[in-house]
């Protein structure tokens, strides 16, 4: 058996659907072959590339099984996976939810991310069908880039005060399948209004993009305020929303506020 013209890449157990390709196995389904001696009579060393679904934990979950068994020289294994954003700047309290890998600064405007997706994403427990990852994996990767460049580039750098992110509007067009194998994403600040600090303004656009072509584009607007102000709005919003009645009146005034959807 051999491996030599194409690597053999491993994806989480979720993505079993991607495993219909010859060259795709999943983790379980690889650790199961390498047991079960599969890979005993290879000629030449097997590359493993790493899909979506191998995280950290995952990787040296393989180091140790190859170990194990003794086959870390029958295997070329990539180095570590790329490293998650933290927790103040994606806006998630569990890692495995975590989008957002390998932030990195790339121009003036311009930034570039890893995206990473975990197989027990909160996206993907209750469905995920085929071969592609579907959309709104995409739509939630655009909103963990835009607060994570904001938090790193942007607020970071700002007398500190807690802000509350609401979007004012997004758009995004999908133009190729996005599969559970590696992806860049792509973030270009196209207006950053940071005078009024109480109320800050952004436009971005943020492109996905895989094995050369672009998965999906997203415009996007939105607006950090400060939290102090946005939580009283919020309040009395939702105090409005509990007093209305079906005959379309209710005991609340109506307020002014640009404020959109909280993310």
């Amino acid at each position: 058996m051999t491996h030599d013209h194409h690597p053999l890449c491993i994806v989480g157990d979720r993505f079993g659907g991607f495993a219909a390709h010859d060259s795709v196995l999943t983790l379980g389904s690889f650790v199961r072959a390498v047991r079960g001696g599969r890979f005993d009579d290879t000629d030449k060393p097997v590359t493993l590339r790493l899909g979506q679904g191998i995280g950290e934990y995952e990787w040296d979950y393989l180091h140790a099984v190859l170990r194990t068994y003794g086959r870390d020289d029958r295997f070329h294994l990539p180095e570590r996976p790329p490293l998650i954003v933290n927790r103040a700047e994606a806006h998630k309290h569990r890692a495995e939810n975590v989008l957002i890998a390998d932030l990195a600064r790339v121009g003036d405007d311009t930034y570039r991310a890893a995206l990473r997706l975990h197989s027990d994403n909160e996206i993907l427990l209750d469905h995920q069908t085929g071969e592609h990852v579907q959309g709104m994996v995409v739509i939630e990767a655009v909103r963990q880039m835009f607060l994570a460049v904001t938090e790193r580039h942007h607020i970071a750098h700002l007398p500190p005060r807690p802000y509350y992110f609401v979007i004012d509007s997004l758009a995004t067009d999908f133009e190729n399948f996005l599969f559970p194998l590696p992806a860049e994403i792509h973030y270009r600040t196209r207006r950053a209004d940071l005078d009024d600090r109480g109320r800050l303004g952004f436009a971005a656009t943020v492109d996905i993009e895989q094995a050369g072509r672009r998965a999906a584009r997203s415009e996007v607007e939105f607006t950090a305020f400060d939290a102090t102000f946005l939580h009283g709005v919020e309040h009395r919003r939702a105090a409005r929303a509990l007093a209305w009645r079906p005959d379309g009146r209710d005991s609340g005034r109506p307020e002014r506020a640009d404020v959109r959807a909280g993310v």
